[in-house]
């Protein structure tokens, strides 16, 4: 099975990992919307499980528990999300054991995208839906009729039918993961993990043509597209001799204009893992450092910096989206 945990979870490790978290006073409000997040607690037997957070006052409440789940992304109405999961957190680093998964925005109704089993694929991973929902990106371990693994990029239906391969990597190459779409649709920004550790952000077309680097030689990771489809946001990596430095940053689709949100110190603390709102106007991430591990909300220009109260616990992968209790049915 391929590894595709990305560098940047071992460059983490090497910081101060402070939890639980160091609790101080922030003022509340602002940011409309719903967060789901995934994370690691005593509660679910250490194992990750999703939450949803107020991103208005940062009250938490628990999606699932029982499995080990992550990486869970809002579909465009709020009323659905999708993750990853380990069924019962037994043998998660087997093959086969993580797959797709959808349920209802209250934990509810949760049933399977994917199906591997180690004998067709051996992980379906990242999983994004599209901006009318109808599809979802995500990366998959697929063997081919002489087993051999050819990991990808796939978008599928949202009712997990009609998988369609847009990028391979040969067997022993790094992946591909963690898909966008761009709002209109037509084109996807991912990570591919490049030999020796890090990441380069690439861009392709909705129907797998025009493949290209975003940054190149740039170490970057966790893109998330605006919704007004005029920025990336992302985890960028910069090297200063033998320490480097952790922040969100965002660039123009076309590589212009990269611009550094959060100014974080090396081997002391790094932000990460950003995600824009329902409207754009502000991004959430994850900080880790000496005063704890926390959900932090900036605007679009990194501004008006929020730290919301969400426990004792670190949030990753959040995935801000619209509040569904909000949205006229």
């Amino acid at each position: 099975m391929t590894h595709r945990v990305f560098a940047i979870l071992a460059l983490l490790s090497a910081l101060v990992i402070v939890n639980p978290m160091t609790a101080s006073a922030h003022p509340r409000g602002g940011a409309s919307g719903l967060i789901v997040a995934e994370r690691y607690s005593d509660q679910n037997n250490g194992n990750p499980q999703l939450v949803a957070v107020r991103p208005d006052a940062g009250a938490v409440s628990v999606l699932t528990s029982g499995h080990s789940d992550t990486v869970p992304d809002l579909s465009p109405s709020g009323r659905f999300v999708v993750f990853e999961r380990c069924v019962n957190s037994q043998d998660c680093d087997e093959v086969g054991k993580i797959n797709i998964w959808v349920m209802r925005a209250d934990g509810g109704a949760a049933h399977p995208l994917t199906h591997c089993d180690g004998s067709h694929c051996l992980g379906a991973f990242d999983p994004a839906f599209s901006p009318d929902g109808r599809e979802i990106a995500f990366a998959e371990d697929l063997l081919d009729a002489k087993g051999t693994n050819f990991q990808g990029i796939f978008v599928m239906r949202a009712d997990g039918t009609g998988a369609n391969r847009l990028t391979s990597r040969s067997e022993g190459e790094p992946p591909d993961g963690h898909p966008s779409f761009s709002p209109d649709g037509r084109r996807i920004v991912f990570a591919r993990e490049v030999e020796g550790g890090g990441a380069r952000l690439m861009i392709i077309n909705a129907d797998g043509t025009g493949l290209r680097e975003l940054l190149p030689g740039v170490d970057a990771f966790d893109p998330h597209w605006s919704p007004d489809g005029r920025h990336v946001a992302f985890t960028l990596v910069l090297h200063h001799g033998d320490q480097d430095t952790v922040d969100v940053a965002t660039v123009r689709p076309d590589g212009r204009r990269l611009r550094l949100l959060t100014h974080e110190t090396a081997g002391v603390s790094a932000a990460f893992q950003p995600d824009y709102s329902p409207k754009g106007h502000d991004i959430v991430f994850t900080e880790n450092g000496a005063a704890g591990c926390h959900l932090v909300i900036i605007n679009r220009n990194g501004h008006h910096r929020r730290q919301l109260q969400t426990g004792d616990r670190c949030l990753l992968h959040s995935s801000f989206g619209s509040d569904p209790s909000r949205i006229d049915r």
